[in-house]
């Protein structure tokens, strides 16, 4: 299935993750004032890796993803894209990343794995990549301290309860949360996602609240504007 946005399309055939809405969030929301270096935590189909790209047009990402065939399918995406010679998809994962990288990241983003044991897919792969066993909170919280650099921004979309733990570990590697966006699915309902932008430098929080739909078929307008620069269509 190819995906088609604005400037570029996705073709996630070759790969067990599929875009979704936490991609597309995650990559309109994610900012740096001028990011020269950015990396992608498990980058999947590099969707976000590619909206990194067209927004920031003087930055370098890194795609990277412990599931190789999520790293060569993203490969492909970039190499189909416009902006390709600053696009680089690799397979290693975070750990291992964060001992051999020889550089800083401004710009940090990440759409993690949060599955719960008892939705642990059969598939082994599938399982190694999405799965919190191979990448818990605390591991991501101490790799993202090493890999930031002094002024960058780490930014990340999780489920709410998902968040709560995750401040826990990030609060004792001397990362501290700038920004929020508490993301409600449909008017009416309870938040089920927030995205949160992290610094190395304590500031005082902001938080906003985002309505995905007003109903099942209809976007809200704050949601349109978020995202109108990718979608052909909404």
């Amino acid at each position: 299935m190819s995906f088609k946005f604005r400037h570029f399309s996705i073709n996630d055939d070759a790969s067990s993750m599929k875009v979704g809405t936490d991609a597309v969030l995650l990559g309109a929301w994610a900012g740096h004032p001028a990011p020269s270096h950015i990396l992608d935590i498990g980058t999947g189909s590099g969707l976000i890796a590619l909206m990194m790209a067209q927004r920031f047009g003087k930055s370098h990402i890194v795609g990277i993803d412990i599931h190789q065939a999520s790293a060569i399918q993203a490969g492909e995406n970039f190499k189909l894209s416009d902006w390709s010679p600053r696009l680089d998809a690799r397979n290693i994962s975070l750990q291992e990343y964060a001992q051999q990288a020889d550089k800083k990241y401004d710009l940090i983003v990440s759409n993690p794995p949060f599955f719960n044991d008892s939705l642990l897919p059969p598939d082994s792969k599938k399982a190694l990549a999405k799965h919190t066993r191979a990448l818990s909170f605390k591991e991501m919280a101490n790799c993202v301290s090493i890999l930031l650099a002094e002024d960058g921004i780490f930014t990340l979309i999780l489920p709410v309860l998902d968040q709560l733990h995750f401040e826990q570990e990030a609060s004792q590697t001397g990362l501290y949360k700038k920004r929020e966006l508490i993301i409600t699915p449909v008017t009416g309902k309870s938040p089920n996602r927030i995205i949160s932008e992290w610094a190395l430098v304590r500031r005082k929080t902001q938080s906003r609240h985002l309505i995905i739909r007003k109903d099942q078929n209809n976007y809200t307008e704050a949601y349109i504007r978020l995202t109108s620069e990718f979608y052909l269509a909404l």
